[in-house]
């Protein structure tokens, strides 16, 4: 009797701890897609829809709505690949909208949201017409996507919040999106990210653009704001992006945020000021950290000492006390001056904890740049040029490959191999294998 009580007590405890097994929706019309995130914003269960490959056309914002992350289960939306499941706007409506904390009592914990191997093109909406996802202590992920053709005030591709979560954008394409807001807006991406991580990595913005008719802090490729948290930006390639500030990339860290900017590759991107890079570092312990970055042919057309490559306002505050700025082994373009920090292609407004060394200034020699080939030649001066122990160096490069080679690592988003891609046997190789 006594083995059996127990048995049934470990049974009701095991039934109160596991009522959420998951459910998969399989869904291949927009209606379908719909009813299955209505669902899964109440059901109780950790969700996963799979949208089948084809072009969906939206005329009605998909939304998935709740207040607690449905009791602090998942989500994971996962087309059948970014070049087979596309969500077309149509240019009249928002794509996705997701917000797991409606009511803005921050009780969404473990409420996570992930979305994997779509196409979200021709949105139009406030802010992130192709996706748009708010929460508060969530962790959301977006990988394997493509945006294209999004227009928004803010986030034309994508806008995205958590306040305490761990944000990562990863492995996405954002071309020709637009934003016109005046303030923390991005063409292609909007992040924030107030006490967590932010993270976007391996991903490529081409032909995005953040216009306004104010200079607030705008960013062509990506606007990303931290305030206490951490803001990694690694392994991308950001080319022909505009903006009023930051043409590349805008970030913002307030209160006493690092950001690192490691191994990415910028290249013919415009704006007023600050043509690849702009920044905003508010509060005195805020820290900018920049290396292994190559800057090129970036334009600024404010005039004067703009930054074309890199303008750095270090003194939000106005306490004429610098915030921290590390800068090292970065590709400029011709005129940077790097010990005084005021120049055309390189601007840091106050510089009295401004550090930096082995920074260059010639031309990277990418491949065919007018066709957006960023790797490099094999006489490119980037190769093993940059900082091995630089902060947040990824473990490959921005296709997977071995991020350091020859002992050193290289200076931009590609590590130059002179042989096939890792993973797969050199011809001598095959033959000592008998294959």
């Amino acid at each position: 009797m006594r083995a059996r009580l127990l048995f049934l007590a470990f049974l009701v405890v095991f039934l109160a701890t596991n009522v959420a097994f998951g459910k998969t929706f399989n869904v291949d019309t927009v209606q379908e897609f719909q009813n299955a995130l209505t669902e899964a914003q109440s059901n109780g269960e950790d969700d996963i829809i799979n949208v089948a490959a084809g072009t969906y056309n939206i005329t009605s914002t998909l939304t998935y709505s709740t207040n607690n992350g449905d009791s602090g289960h998942t989500l994971a939306i996962q087309g059948a690949g970014a070049d087979k499941t596309v969500l077309d706007g149509g240019g009249s409506v928002r794509i996705l909208y997701i917000n797991t904390d409606a009511d803005r009592n921050g009780g969404d914990a473990g409420g996570d949201v992930t979305i994997k191997g779509m196409a979200f093109r021709n949105g139009s909406g406030s802010n992130g017409s192709g996706v748009y996802v708010n929460g508060d202590a969530i962790n959301i992920a977006i990988e394997k996507c493509s945006f294209s053709g999004n227009l928004a005030y803010g986030g034309g591709g994508v806008y995205a919040y958590s306040h305490s979560g761990t944000l990562i954008i990863t492995n996405n394409t954002f071309s020709g999106n637009s934003a016109t807001g005046l303030f923390g807006t991005g063409g292609g991406v909007s992040a924030f990210s107030d006490l967590g991580t932010l993270i976007i990595t391996n991903n490529t913005f081409s032909g995005n653009s953040a216009i306004s008719n104010s200079n607030g802090c705008l960013g062509g490729g990506v606007y990303a704001f931290s305030d206490l948290g951490t803001l990694i930006i690694t392994n991308n390639t950001f080319s022909e992006n505009l903006a009023n500030s930051g043409g590349g990339v805008h970030v913002v860290s307030y209160f006493g945020g690092t950001i690192t900017i490691t191994n990415n590759t910028f290249s013919g991107n415009s704006a007023n000021w600050g043509g690849g890079v702009g920044a905003l570092l508010y509060y005195d312990p805020a820290t900018l950290n920049i290396y292994n970055n190559i800057f090129f042919d970036n334009t600024a057309n404010k005039g004067g000492n703009d930054g074309d490559d890199v303008s750095i306002n270090s003194d939000g505050d106005g306490n004429y006390i610098g915030s921290t700025v590390n800068l090292y082994n970065n590709d400029f373009s011709g005129n940077a001056e790097f010990d005084t920090g005021h120049s055309e292609d390189l601007y840091i407004t106050y510089t009295d904890n401004y550090h930096h060394g082995d920074n260059i200034q010639e031309a990277p020699q990418f491949v065919d740049p007018v066709n957006g080939d960023f790797h490099l030649k094999s006489t490119s001066p980037c190769i093993d040029k940059g900082k091995n122990d630089a902060p947040e160096l990824p473990d490959t490069d921005f296709e997977g490959d071995p991020r350091i080679i020859n002992g050193t690592v290289d200076i931009g988003a590609d590590e130059y191999r002179s042989k096939p891609v890792s993973g797969k046997p050199m011809p001598w190789l095959h033959l000592l294998l008998g294959e």
